[in-house]
């Protein structure tokens, strides 16, 4: 089939020898060139990559490979094109549409250098201050945000006295707990390499000796939306600084629930005083579980028991005090043959050689079981159902821990550290944005934020300072599909 005339008049001239091919109803653009065919003594066409391609309405639209060759032939300022990241920032702004209006609120001065930063710290996984002004000059940011200051120093600047700030900073979180709320705490250790009195030694899962500094997260159960943090120092464990937490969060008629660490007498109490409902885990050698218990094998000693993931979970509740506590106890018989197994396999590698204690043989007999003190009265199922909804929030947690708060452990002032902290969270909110969207769309099984993000970040925003002004590079046809299905729209500012 010809090539219409409308398209081929919108073919590009600045490339040299370019040809158009029609796939699937869209009017493709390559490029090609002639190499001497020695045999056949004459002149063979080749065809080279596709460069983007042509519609009626836009004319030529770039793409990746259209671009970095326009931008490698660029001779003049006069008629270089303006190229810049646009897919990945425009997308989770839109897929946030209320974050902006909550920053202006609280930072009415200072929000677009916070969303700017924040975003550049996300799309581009940034853990150096002095990568800010390179990747913002190439970003869509700089468009919308032309004067606020990215050089090196100005951002330790801004970040420093955005730490500086700490009851500002509470107070936009604050905004986002939601009374009658159930939420989530974990916590996390960040390695340090300077910093002042937040990096001390202190207990980590990787026993490491280093020095470090404590984040405590809350995420809201349903939505599962980071709502609040806290900085606290190294040494100081979740337990110590988990009311402290809860209190600056300014949660009202909240549940909670906790990862392990952070139960104690004293948080339990604290938490019937004010009228906090919990889910607290408890440590394998909880004494509010009896060893008498676990060594008992006769399966009566369970109230029922019920499937989870095609696994059986025997459960007992009991009362504990005069309060209104119970204690949950659980085993998860599949969990507990792979501990078991685990550890039988240790022992025989030692060869005999190291002497088991009894200890080792109550752990042993303790594998599989696990305990919650809790002051809800319900079923042992739908305790045990809730707490492991917590376990939703570890891909929003995990990319917090491996990536976000990375930039941070650079930080040689506690005022610093608290503004990456700060502007960390808001990228993780951003994230949030992303993976709820994902979530709501059906798309999780398929689709990673992360793969959302690498398939828009090569969409770019092209102005070549003519009368055709602005476009969008192209997008493929499966990224195209993924943003409508998210409600996305990319031309919606062009």
């Amino acid at each position: 089939m010809s090539i219409p005339e409308a398209i081929k008049q919108k073919r590009p001239t600045q490339f040299g020898a370019v040809e158009i091919r029609r796939i699937g109803g869209h009017y493709y653009t390559y490029l090609v060139s002639s190499r001497w065919d020695a045999k056949r003594q004459r002149p063979q066409k080749v065809t080279g990559q596709s460069i983007g391609k042509i519609t009626e309405a836009d004319g030529f639209i770039p793409n990746a490979n259209g671009l970095r060759l326009m931008q490698s032939m660029r001779l003049t300022p006069d008629v270089a094109p303006s190229v810049k990241n646009y897919g990945a920032y425009e997308t989770l702004q839109q897929l946030s549409p209320d974050l902006n209006e909550q920053l202006k609120k609280h930072f009415p001065d200072k929000f677009r250098e916070i969303r700017t930063i924040s975003l550049l710290r996300l799309v581009d996984s940034i853990s150096s201050v002095r990568m800010i002004q390179p990747m913002f000059l190439d970003s869509y940011m700089s468009d919308i945000c032309a004067d606020i200051a990215v050089s090196e120093n100005s951002v330790r600047r801004f970040v420093s006295e955005l730490g500086s700030k700490q009851d500002r900073l509470d107070a936009f979180m604050r905004d986002q707990v939601m009374p009658g709320s159930t939420l989530l705490f974990d916590g996390t250790s960040i390695f340090m390499r300077g910093a002042d009195s937040l990096a001390d030694r202190g207990y980590n899962p990787d026993h490491s000796l280093n020095p470090q500094a404590r984040i405590l997260y809350v995420f809201e159960k349903d939505s599962y939306k980071p709502v609040f943090y806290r900085v606290v120092q190294g040494s100081i464990v979740d337990k110590t600084a988990f009311m402290d937490t809860v209190q600056a969060a300014g949660c009202r008629n909240c549940i909670i629930i906790a990862d392990k660490g952070f139960y104690s007498k004293k948080n339990v109490s604290v938490l019937l005083n004010v009228g906090i409902k919990y889910i607290l885990p408890l440590r394998e050698d909880t004494v509010n579980v009896k060893t008498e218990f676990y060594e008992n094998n006769d399966d009566n000693k369970w109230d029922d028991v019920f499937t989870y993931n095609k696994r059986a979970i025997w459960y007992r509740k009991k009362p504990s005090g005069n309060k209104g506590n119970f204690i949950y106890t659980f085993r998860d018989d599949s969990r507990r043959a792979e501990l078991v197994g685990h550890y039988v396999e240790h022992v025989e590698k030692d060869y005999g050689e190291e002497e088991r204690t009894p200890k080792d043989v109550i752990r042993q007999i303790r594998m599989g079981y696990f305990s919650f003190c809790s002051n809800l009265d319900l079923p042992a199922k739908e305790i045990y159902l809730d707490y492991k909804e917590r376990w939703d929030i570890e891909q929003c947690f995990d990319y917090l821990k491996n990536s976000v708060i990375s930039s941070a452990s650079h930080a040689h002032t506690d005022d610093y550290f608290r503004g990456w902290a700060f502007l960390n969270h808001i990228s993780l909110l951003y994230y949030y944005g992303l993976l709820n969207a994902l979530r709501n769309a059906g798309f999780t099984d398929k689709y990673s934020a992360e793969d959302v993000l690498k398939l828009t970040k090569n969409i770019y925003r092209v102005d070549n300072g003519d009368k055709q002004g602005i476009k969008v590079s192209a997008i493929q046809k499966k990224t195209k599909n993924v943003l409508d299905t998210l409600g996305v729209d990319l031309l919606r500012k062009i």
